[in-house]
């Protein structure tokens, strides 16, 4: 008998692998996870602000993965079909600032990350994750979801905002507002008080929102509220709220400095630009010794300039005196502890 040996053909070899469970010639990849990405973006609600997903890279953002366009509520939402870590940026759009009630176009791009496995996420975009987003690029291993989260546990507690998911949870800043949406209109007073939304964002000196940021919230608030940046902590009273930070100094409880601010420059206000000039003003500066109580503290400077100047969307150039032990007539207190 002969026996005849069928060639080894390639049908035959591709049905042998796929163990005769599938066709061949066809592909067999396993279809792309997808995620729905929802959320808003916030500084107060911004409309018409672009919001693109990047896949995550250790120094922040790498390819462009999509885009969508924030509504009049500043909402957005986006199907992502990727796995990984995506870095959510918001850019453009415009919003009414809650301390100027002007129109304004934002003009720095703000950042949230995200994990991006199916099913739904949700990605809120502030101020405040922009900040935990800097701070990320810090950890080890750099912009990761599981830094990000960590990053932003740390900005929540230091802006006492301990129970806040600052990625989920969306601030109401006006009306009825929430804990969240009273920091972000503090941060709006913080901005329109000369500081930049650049610097806040980036927030590699924490402590330097000690000169100001609590008046900011006593401010447009009508309440104070306790601060701890970096560990330490600073009161301020007499109506301008409580900051912290570092002291340039340590002294005794009976140790101060009297400083008077006095300022000249411009506020725009409706579309204007006019002068405007900030009466001497005297603040105490607490916890000090007195010998520090010179012009070359440019902290005390600082602390000094928070406590005396109003609301408002200025510019202005400070000029200041000094009363070594002296504080009588001071119209707000900026303790040291």
């Amino acid at each position: 008998m002969i026996r005849m040996q069928l060639p080894f053909t390639a049908l035959s070899a591709c049905l042998a692998a796929a163990g005769l469970v599938s066709a061949c010639g066809g592909s067999d990849s396993p279809a792309a996870t997808t995620t729905t990405v929802s959320g808003s973006v916030v500084k107060g609600p911004v409309v018409g602000s672009t919001v693109c997903a990047y896949e995550a890279a250790s120094t922040g953002k790498g390819s462009q993965i999509k885009c969508a366009t924030t509504g009049s509520a500043g909402a957005y939402t986006m199907d992502l079909a990727y796995t990984g870590d995506v870095v959510l940026e918001a850019t453009g759009g415009t919003y009414t600032d809650e301390a100027t009630n002007t129109a304004k176009t934002l003009t720095e791009p703000m950042q949230v990350v995200v994990s991006s496995r199916g099913g739904v996420t949700t990605g809120v975009v502030t101020p405040l994750t922009s900040a935990a987003y800097s701070v990320s690029k810090g950890l080890a291993g750099g912009v990761s979801s599981a830094n990000f989260s960590t990053a932003a546990t740390s900005v929540a507690s230091q802006f006492q905002l301990s129970s806040v998911n600052l990625a989920t949870t969306v601030p109401v800043v006006t009306g009825s507002t929430n804990s969240y949406g009273a920091i972000l209109r503090a941060v709006s007073q913080f901005l329109a008080n000369g500081n930049t939304q650049a610097s806040l964002q980036a927030f590699a000196t924490p402590a330097a929102l000690q000169a100001g940021f609590a008046s900011a919230y006593a401010t447009i608030n009508g309440t104070a509220l306790t601060f701890t940046f970096n560990g330490t902590t600073t009161t301020v009273t007499g109506g301008t709220g409580t900051s912290t930070g570092t002291g340039t100094t340590a002294g005794t409880s009976g140790d101060s400095c009297g400083i008077t601010v006095a300022g000249s420059g411009s506020v725009v206000a409706s579309g204007f630009t006019v002068p405007f000039t900030l009466p001497a003003t005297k603040i105490c500066i607490s916890g000090v010794p007195a010998s520090s109580c010179t012009a070359g503290n440019a902290q005390l400077q600082s602390l000094a300039a928070g406590g005396a100047t109003p609301a408002g969307n200025y510019t202005l150039s400070y000029t200041y005196s000094y009363a070594p032990g002296d504080c009588s007539g001071a119209v707000a207190t900026v303790a040291f502890k």
